[in-house]
């Protein structure tokens, strides 16, 4: 009989307030930020986690956050699979889903109006997506390095909305990139062609950030070009400069312009200057990120802010003057001059002639910008974001914020909101301070996790990392306590459930009491690292082994003691140091050990105790006499966990050596040597009652194995780097893992069987699949390089979005075993009424039975063939029908053709069908036109479709109007709502007694 094991499950994550795999978004309450392979939508002013965007199955972290502008509610978010996907924030569900990269995305950037979504990847490819119609548009060339930024472009003005008084966003017609291979491109999105190339930086350029005439507040420009005005760009490199560009208007607008001269186009990008900023930090110059933000404060008090994220603590900001701002800081300037050049002597026609000169100065926008204030993060700083300026328009000037605010998310597992002062026209910008308004911060560690504990219980989780240990509450998974401690590297649970004890890097044993949150006692226990404590079976001591060659034996005593506090970050309570009794531990004895200890532990029956050591051997000693019993040698690398079985029968070990071997503890016999991961086993933990065993290592896996027959039975992924830290539940229902990614994940124990064999095809699938995209990917790299070299001809700019992908191969296949099973449907119905007709007696006829259908169209309450082929293909996701239509063969193509002409006399999903077809005709379209058989299908189409699409198209003009009218209408109730609450409003008797005045007035006598 095939035995069965028990399926695990990752079911809850905690920890993470904010990975720096991406930037974060700011919306003046909430905080939008990655962790790991989701979005969490924080409250900054509470602190609460609000919400949680997490795509089942899905275990690639976030690389992009970007916003709609036309709906605050929608986001798109990339992932490092090269996909992209819709999320809304209201239902906190995916609404699409598109495939096209296949290396991480690294920037996204939404149309004005929230129809066209641009993304941007590692590779050096720009897509461009419908997000209406969830489809790749086309797919932009041109760089052949990571995409660092995306800015959408417009030379038109603003379109007026016929059915209501507001206007809408001017159509984006060109793009702006910028990549780490140092260019800056232009792109015509109409002809898809790149208008324009320019070496932005000598080195990486590392984003772009443009300011449009429409939006600047004077509406100014510097040079005073009325007729062109001028998009000022804004781009950051690795040089530690920030370089400024002017756009011309008209070159969006009317296209390429012949010099003045007659020779050559005029440049679309002209360079005007740099800006100096002070880079430093281990990135050298590096200045990584740009953003213009138009700022509303109260007080009517506007302007344009422009960020750079210098260095790796810094953000530098810098303001936009104003025009006459400028004229007078010169005039001032310029009377100062002149006050200094007569106390020199100098003659009067001197000084008229440079007032002259001074007056003819132009300002320019080197003149306009000007620092404004440096800030600070508390640690090194991932991304950076202002709130959308359209949120605050939206409130009265008198509940407007006073002061600019930013959000700044850190690497370090936190983020914080700085208020900015408003600026001064002093000189001495560096004097003003920032203020930290909000900060989240204590749901995680800020450092990697090293230790992880379970409870007696199992209600409660310690986790313990450089700074700082935090209790858990597993039920909600929310942080109860922080304590200050040292460096952890390994802990326990004391019986009672009260108090909780740390080893620490520097060799001190640090025991805590949860009720008060104090630190009971702190004694330098070892003169190295404490690598590993253990419990006594019987509760009353415990062991240590340090870095000091030591083995150190411990007792419980109970003491009167002067208990002090411990700073706790999420207590507002004040504790005063009191005597009471309380725990302690007393050192009774040490052994010495030739080699530095990395590991010890009893046996549960308190008969032996196994101590691992840094010559890559395990020796077991009586525990009573501390007699040597055995020696376990043969890993190459040092041990560094091991554990024994409930019976104490086995030992396990994992070594760095990447091999997790099983001993018996009678002989001292290895039963089984397994190579267990792909790099060093870190942890390895016995289930209770069982010799089923965990491990797990720095290849971020966690394995689940049978020690009697030494199975692999499951492998877990989800973390996202090494997994540091392991704890068993005592009931063996879930266990908890830490990571150096500073999370914290359960995994649960389902009622789901689970069979070796299906595991194991499993297994072998997700290799399939994996190679499968690793050769495409290496051929797509191949590809680009041929192209460049020049070996294939020249580089094609635009090309379709395709990706095959596993889901897009089976649900091609899905159709394939749809189609043939709708035209054996057809086939045996076609010679059934063949057969009927050919029966010259009627009666005979009559009682001639139908041929049986297959069951699958008897669950559809018996749906036609052609009615099941389009259930099949609507099922396709929308961006994955184009490649799942590309695994048809031709044969198949002909059958879906028929049942297109099908579907258009019925007049069933006509966009639908519209888009099929369009897609077949341009793909195949060289073999249907030398297929003679589908010229007759070819021509019923055309004319059945030319009819449908008559009527779709009144359809969508109605409804059309029909909106308008509504937006209309709508539009007059709340101007006649604000006419009757406004409070100068007269009353009837007022207003006819102004109306009466007005008519004798207009009476004139003759």
């Amino acid at each position: 009989m095939v035995k069965s094991y028990f399926l695990h499950g990752g079911t809850e994550v905690f920890g993470l307030v904010a990975s720096n795999t991406s930037n974060s978004l700011f919306d003046g309450k909430r905080v939008f930020v990655p962790a790991l392979e989701d979005v969490y939508v924080w409250d900054v002013k509470r602190g609460e986690l609000t919400g949680m965007w997490h795509a089942t199955g899905h275990y690639h972290p976030v690389t992009s956050i970007a916003r709609s502008p036309s709906d605050p509610d929608r986001f798109a978010v990339g992932y490092q699979d090269g996909s992209v996907r819709i999320w809304s924030s209201k239902s906190k569900t995916e609404t699409a889903v598109f495939e096209g990269h296949r290396r991480a995305i690294s920037c996204l950037e939404w149309d004005k109006d929230g129809a066209r979504l641009a993304s941007g990847a590692v590779d050096g490819e720009v897509i461009m997506w419908d997000v209406a119609g969830e489809s790749g548009l086309f797919k932009l060339r041109g760089h052949n390095n990571r995409i660092t930024g995306l800015v959408f472009l417009s030379g038109s003005t603003p379109v007026s909305d016929p059915s209501s008084s507001t206007s809408l966003p001017p159509p984006s017609t060109h793009l702006l990139t910028t990549s780490q291979d140092t260019y800056l491109k232009l792109w015509d999105l109409e002809t898809q062609h790149t208008v324009e190339s320019v070496i932005a930086h000598r080195t990486e350029s590392w984003s772009v950030t443009v300011i449009p005439p429409s939006s600047r507040s004077d509406g100014q420009d510097p040079d005073g070009n009325v007729e062109d005005p001028m998009f000022l760009l804004i781009t950051t490199g690795g040089d530690g400069e920030a370089k400024l560009w002017t756009l011309s208007s008209n070159i969006l607008i009317n296209g390429p312009q012949r010099a003045s001269n007659g020779q050559g186009f005029k440049r679309a990008i002209v360079h005007i200057g740099n800006l100096a900023l002070n880079t430093s930090g281990a990135h050298g110059k590096r200045v990584s990120g740009a953003t213009a933000h138009h700022y509303t404060l109260r007080g009517g008090i506007s302007g344009i802010a422009i960020a750079f994220q210098v260095g790796d603590r810094s953000v530098e900001v810098w303001r936009i003057r104003s025009v006459e701002e400028v004229k007078k800081k010169q005039a001032r300037r310029k009377k100062k001059e002149a006050a200094k050049t007569r106390k020199s002597g100098e003659k009067k026609d001197s000084e008229e002639k440079k007032d002259t000169t001074d007056a003819e100065q132009t300002v320019t926008w080197l003149d306009r910008l000007c620092p404004w204030i440096m800030l600070r993060g508390s640690g090194k700083i991932a991304s950076f974001a202002f709130p959308p300026t359209s949120n605050l328009a939206l409130f009265p000037s008198a509940e407007r914020p006073a002061e600019l605010q930013i959000l700044l998310a850190l690497s370090n597992n936190s983020v914080e909101v700085m208020s900015i002062p408003r600026p001064t026209t002093s000189a001495k910008w560096a004097s003003l301070e920032a203020e930290n308004l909000y900060k989240v911060a204590l749901p995680g560690h800020r450092t990697d996790i090293r230790t992880v504990c379970l409870s007696f219980d199992d209600q409660l989780l310690a986790s313990g990392s450089n700074g700082s240990l935090k209790i858990w509450n597993l039920k909600t998974q929310k942080c109860i306590r922080t304590m200050e401690c040292g460096y952890a590297l390994c802990g326990t649970w004391l019986p009672g459930n009260k108090h909780v004890l740390i080893g620490t890097k520097d060799g001190r044993l640090m025991l805590y009491e949860l009720s008060s949150c104090a630190l009971l006692q702190s004694c330098e226990a070892h003169t190295g690292a404490i690598w590993s404590i253990d419990l006594r079976p019987d509760g009353k001591g415990f062991v240590t082994g340090g870095a000091d060659k030591c083995v150190k034996f411990w007792n419980f005593t109970a003491k009167k003691t002067s208990v002090e506090p411990v700073n706790q970050d999420n207590s507002d309570t004040t504790s005063f140091s009191q005597k009471t009794l309380s725990l302690s531990m007393s050192h009774s004895k040490t052994m010495k050990m030739s080699d530095d200890v990395l590991g010890v532990r009893y046996s549960p029956d308190f008969k032996f105790l196994a101590v691992s050591t840094l010559d890559s051997t395990v020796k077991i000693f009586f525990q009573d006499t501390l007699k040597f019993f055995l020696s376990l040698y043969g890993h190459k690398l040092p041990v560094l966990d091991m554990d024994i079985s409930f019976d104490s029968k086995l030992i396990v070990t994992c070594s760095a050596d990447k091999n997790v071997k099983i001993w018996g503890l009678d002989f001292g016999d290895c039963h089984k040597s397994i190579f267990a991961h792909e790099e060093s086993v870190m942890r390895v933990a016995f289930e209770s009652g069982s010799h089923y065993f965990w491990t797990v290592g720095r290849d971020k896996l966690v394995k689940y194995w049978d020690g009697d027959k030494f199975e692999n039975i499951q492998t877990l992924t989800g973390h996202h780097k090494e997994v540091s830290s392991l704890a068993v539940s005592h009931n063996a229902k879930f266990l908890v893992t830490g990571s150096f990614d500073k999370s914290i994940r359960i995994w649960e124990k389902t009622d789901e069987p689970l069979f070796l064999e299906e595991e194991r095809e499993k297994e072998l699938e997700r290799l399939y699949n994996q190679e499968e995209n690793e050769q495409a990917d290496l051929m797509a790299v191949r590809q680009q390089k041929l192209k460049e070299s020049g070996k294939e001809g020249e580089v094609e700019e635009a090309g379709a979005v395709l990706k095959q992908t596993a889901e897009t191969q089976m649900a091609g296949e899905k159709i394939i075993e749809a189609l043939n099973l709708a035209a054996e449907d057809l086939e045996a119905f076609a010679n059934y009424q063949s057969v009927k007709a050919s029966m010259k007696d009627p009666a005979m006829a009559k009682k001639l039975a139908p041929p049986a259908r297959s069951a699958i169209f008897s669950a559809f309450n018996n749906i036609s063939a052609h009615a099941y082929v389009l259930k099949v293909v609507e099922k396709v996701p929308r961006p994955a029908l184009e490649d799942a239509l590309l695994v048809l063969p031709f044969a198949q193509v002909t059958m879906l053709l028929t049942h297109i002409d099908h579907w258009i006399s019925k007049g069933w999903s006509i966009p639908l069908v519209c888009r099929i077809l369009f897609f077949l005709l341009r793909t195949h379209e060289s073999q249907i036109t030398a297929t003679n058989g589908l010229k007759t299908s070819i021509n019923s189409i055309q004319k059945k479709l030319s009819t449908r699409l008559s009527k779709h198209r009144e359809m969508v003009g109605y409804n059309v109007e029909a909106i308008k009218f509504l937006n209309q209408s709508l539009d007059l109730q709340q101007q006649g709502k604000r006419f009757f609450d406004d409070p100068d409003l007269k009353s009837v008797d007022e207003i006819r007694g102004m109306i009466g005045n007005t008519q004798k007035r207009r009476k004139v006598v003759i």
